[in-house]
């Protein structure tokens, strides 16, 4: 049993740790190892802050039964001023060990459920063209693919994917 709720500044030490050790373990053989070994628990505490501190942006958190963090979402307006798209699901992370059994998709409902009392009934996501699993996780959902694009980290190119969803209320 997994609980799923908004995040606290108290949580960011929690979210650090599944959003680092989710990249060593998501995307090893995806994105170079240099960017993934620069990664760190107090630069990812310091990103997740603003998304907690900001009135438009939030993390919901999944909670094991002993209140550990294994898993988080954030959301909030599109970040590109889409003209379709007004919500985006700007990331997804689990523990390794806590994939597969339904967080995710918990998460993502929490975060459409979260845009909706505020308007948003539409919604974007990227996801890195070689993330296999995370783009079954999306199409599973009815997650349409939308566009391509471009993520540059540390000078390297990576193509990405975006899906989405024209009205995520009949989802909810």
């Amino acid at each position: 049993m997994f609980k799923i709720r908004l995040a606290s500044l108290n949580d960011l030490q929690g979210i650090a740790k599944v959003h680092i050790d989710s990249w060593h373990t998501t995307y090893k053989g995806i994105v170079a190892d240099e960017f993934i070994a620069s990664l760190t628990y107090e630069w990812s505490k310091e990103r997740q802050r603003y998304l907690i501190e900001n009135e438009d942006t939030f993390i919901f958190v999944a909670e094991d039964m002993n209140g550990n963090i294994v898993g988080f979402a954030s959301g909030g307006p599109e970040r590109n001023n889409d003209p379709i798209y007004k919500g985006e699901l700007y990331a997804i992370y689990l523990l390794k060990e806590y994939q597969s059994k339904g967080i995710g998709k918990q998460l993502f409902n929490a975060v459409i459920k979260h845009l909706s009392t505020n308007g948003i009934n539409s919604l974007l996501v990227l996801v890195l063209e070689d993330n296999t699993p995370a783009i079954k996780f999306y199409e599973a959902l009815g997650g349409e693919r939308v566009k391509e694009g471009i993520l540059e980290l540390e000078g390297i190119q990576y193509k990405d994917i975006g899906y989405g969803w024209l009205d995520t209320s009949v989802l909810i």
